[in-house]
C-alpha cells in the first residue's frame, strides 16, 4: 500500500485536532492528544489500526472521527467494545469463569459501537476476531504482544484475588454464591499486592507497557513510543510539543494521587 504523503498527513491531523469536544468528552488532554497521533500513525501506515469509543466518547464526536477518517481515505468499522481478554483461565471454578465471560460479552453488547480506523481491508477478519474475544488486540492495534500478555496476567490475577475474597471474607463455597456475590457487586478487601500495577513510563503510547518494556529504552513497547514521537515530530514540532506537555502535566497528577 503506497504511503501517504506528509502534507496529507498534516491536512488529517488538522481535521481531527478542529473536532469540536464537548463536556461528555474525554478529560484527560494527554489521551485526546494521541487518539490524533494513533489515527495519522494509521494513515502512515506506521500502526494497523485504531479503535475509538473503547473509553468515554459521545455519538456526535464519533461520527465526526467517522467522517473525518472517511474523507482522508481511511476504512471504519463499528462493532461492539471489545471484551476483556484472558490469555489464560483464572483458577477458580470454570462455570464462574464463563459466566463472568457471558456477562462481559452482553454488556459489551449494550453499550452500543466503537470504531475502528485501518487502511487495509484484509485486518477485517483479525479485528472482528478481537471483538468476539477469540484473539488479543496486539496484532490488530500494533501494541507488543508480551505487553498485552502481562497487562491480561494482572487482570486475572486480581480476578482470583476477587474470588479468594469471596470465599474468605463472606464464606462463598460454590459457583452459585460467586454468581450471586458477583450480581451483588459484593465489596471485596483486596491487598495491596494484589492490585495490578500498570505503569506511565512512554507517553506516546495508550497501552501499558509490560514489566520488562518499562526498564529498557530498546524494548518493543520503547521502540512503538519512539515510532510515534518521530511521527508527532515530523507531521508538528508543536504537535508533539503538546503531547510532551500534556505527559508532564498527567504525570504530576499521577504523583500527586499517590502521595496522598
Amino acid at each position: 500500500m503506497a504511503p501517504i504523503e506528509d502534507a496529507a498527513l498534516r491536512s488529517l491531523l488538522a481535521d481531527l485536532r478542529a473536532i469540536p469536544s464537548g463536556r461528555e468528552e474525554k478529560t484527560n488532554e494527554l489521551e485526546n492528544l494521541i487518539d490524533y497521533l494513533e489515527i495519522a500513525a494509521v494513515a502512515a501506515g506506521e500502526k494497523p489500526s485504531h479503535l475509538q469509543g473503547q473509553g468515554r466518547r459521545s455519538r456526535g464526536f464519533m461520527h465526526a472521527i467517522e467522517r473525518v477518517a472517511g474523507v482522508h481515505g481511511l476504512l471504519v468499522m463499528r462493532t461492539p467494545p471489545v471484551p476483556t481478554y484472558y490469555h489464560r483461565a483464572p483458577h477458580y471454578d470454570p462455570r464462574f469463569f464463563e459466566w463472568e465471560r457471558q456477562r462481559d460479552r452482553e454488556s459489551c453488547a449494550r453499550e452500543g459501537h466503537v470504531l475502528w480506523i485501518y487502511r487495509d481491508r484484509n485486518l477485517e477478519s483479525a479485528i472482528r476476531a478481537a471483538v468476539e474475544g477469540e484473539a488479543d488486540v496486539a496484532e490488530v492495534l500494533g501494541y507488543p504482544p508480551c505487553c498485552v500478555r502481562e497487562n491480561s496476567e494482572l487482570g486475572i490475577r486480581l480476578a482470583e484475588a476477587r474470588v479468594r475474597g469471596y470465599q474468605s471474607q463472606y464464606g462463598a463455597t460454590d459457583v452459585e454464591d460467586f454468581i450471586r456475590l458477583a450480581t451483588q457487586d459484593a465489596r471485596v478487601e483486596i491487598t495491596r499486592t494484589d492490585w495490578p500495577e500498570f505503569r506511565h513510563v512512554f507517553p506516546y503510547v495508550q497501552f501499558s507497557p509490560c514489566s520488562h518494556c518499562a526498564e529498557s529504552s530498546s524494548s518493543p513497547a520503547a521502540e512503538v513510543n519512539w515510532a510515534m514521537k518521530r511521527l508527532a515530530t515530523r507531521l508538528s514540532p508543536a504537535f508533539q510539543r503538546a503531547i510532551d506537555k500534556a505527559a508532564k502535566a498527567a504525570l504530576e497528577v499521577r504523583e500527586a494521587k499517590r502521595r496522598r
